[in-house]
């Protein structure tokens, strides 16, 4: 789902909206390599903790992930704000420093109504928080 992929592409410091298709070599390897990363810590993680028990109460917003569920919280590798983007009744989480080269993401939703009051970067972010 959702989380899971939010992880994936977080570890493997990839946009959440770069297109496959314009991947690099390296890109690839990252993404391969993230991807069996997450999905094994999570299987054990979550064995783990259902025991020999069916899993009950099971969310895709945990706390120990690291952007998924954590809009403004900061990311656990850079201390970003985790910012999203909205879409239907989704969401995804991203980390724009690690992921995005600081780029915010375009929210369709608030990024049509502020237009050009939207910023385009953390650091424009940053700056019309401290003001």
């Amino acid at each position: 789902g959702n989380a899971y992929s939010d992880e994936i592409l977080h570890r493997a410091r990839l946009s959440p909206v770069k297109q496959t298709r314009q991947l690099d070599e390296a890109e690839w390897m990252r993404l391969y390599d993230a991807t069996r990363a997450v999905l094994t810590e999570w299987v054990e993680r979550l064995r783990r903790e259902a025991g020999e028990d069916f899993p009950e109460g099971v969310t895709a917003f945990r706390s120990d992930m690291a952007v998924h569920g954590r809009y403004g919280k900061p990311c656990p590798v850079c201390g970003a704000p985790v910012q999203r983007i909205v879409y239907a009744e989704n969401e995804t989480n991203y980390c724009p420093r690690c992921q995005t080269g600081g780029k915010l993401l375009a929210d369709r939703s608030l990024s049509r109504l502020l237009h050009d009051d939207w910023p385009r970067t953390l650091e424009e972010l940053e700056e019309r928080r401290r003001q």
